[in-house]
């Protein structure tokens, strides 16, 4: 009995089809390693660049990355904002993927019309360009008012700036006529 190449065909086709509908497809298992970084940068600078320009500049002694998250340590960031240049400083910095970043251990913030602070922690969330201690306490410097308080929160589009338990000296500027 001889195997017409219509024969072959047929058969080839059929066997085709039984393999599609029984095999299971090959699947590759994701091992993840707890506490192991998947790139891991060492001093080292990251810019964000637009159309327009450079609009923010990250440098840091040690970054991990986690999935989505980047541990920093020695941040140092600074950035266009609509109030002016801002500038961050912290000890530790955890960076969850466009989402937000929060920053740990001498926390300071300042913007470039001579508006700064300092606390312990410091919350940014991206999406709705807001800052917040998270109930931390904070003192504020602007030129030689300073400003202590905590839970602050700061809107950097508006540049509106909102705390609590405040506790301010406000300097003046007497002008005698």
């Amino acid at each position: 009995m001889d195997l017409s190449i219509k024969h072959f065909i047929a058969i080839l086709f059929i066997v085709t089809i039984v393999a599609i509908f029984s095999l299971k497809p090959h699947r590759i298992a994701v091992v993840s390693k707890k506490g192991i970084p998947q790139v891991q940068f060492i001093d080292f600078e990251s810019f964000e660049i637009t159309p327009k320009g450079v609009d923010a500049w990250l440098e840091g002694a040690l970054g991990e990355k986690f999935g989505e998250k980047l541990h920093v340590t020695r941040l140092k960031m600074k950035r266009l904002a609509p109030a002016g240049i801002e500038f961050a400083m912290a000890r530790v910095a955890l960076m969850d993927d466009h989402r937000s970043i929060d920053l740990f251990d001498d926390v300071r913030l300042s913007r470039s019309d001579g508006w700064r602070f300092e606390t312990s922690k410091l919350r940014y969330d991206m999406r709705k360009k807001l800052y917040s201690t998270q109930g931390a306490p904070f003192v504020a410097h602007y030129g030689q008012s300073v400003v202590k308080g905590k839970n602050l929160v700061y809107r950097a589009n508006s540049g509106k700036i909102t705390a609590e338990k405040i506790r301010a000296h406000i300097y003046e500027v007497r002008r005698d006529h």
